[in-house]
């Protein structure tokens, strides 16, 4: 449901709306990923471990979510100019999204199961 409603918001959004988020995209990336990557050496039950964990988690829900909607605006933009954009490529884009909606659906997944992974 989650990836249907940021698809059709994506679709019915002004042209180039969410276009503009490949900068702030690139640097939450870098946070959950330096906090993932911390994840790793610290403990989660510590107090700095606990909020890296979060971060990792609930900031890879919102990076993911957005990347959605990007991704989806990104497709739509380039087959609207076929002509021009002689390297459309379907099924590379589409494993673009695929792969965002497989790590929303694992923070998700992560969340719902309160984090007993730790």
């Amino acid at each position: 449901a989650l990836v249907s409603g940021l698809t059709l918001a994506a679709l019915t959004a002004p042209s180039e709306k969410y276009l503009t988020m490949s900068g702030p995209l690139m640097m939450g990336f870098g946070v959950v990923a330096c906090a993932s990557i911390a994840s790793a050496f610290l403990p989660p039950t510590g107090m700095l471990g606990g909020g890296v964990m979060t971060i990792a988690v609930y900031g890879g829900v919102v990076l993911f979510s957005a990347m959605l909607l990007y991704d989806t605006q990104r497709i739509v933009r380039s087959c609207e100019m076929i002509p021009q954009y002689h390297n459309y490529d379907p099924i590379a884009q589409s494993i673009s999204i695929y792969m965002t909606t497989i790590n929303l659906f694992i923070r998700i997944v992560s969340i719902v199961s309160g984090n007993k992974r730790k």
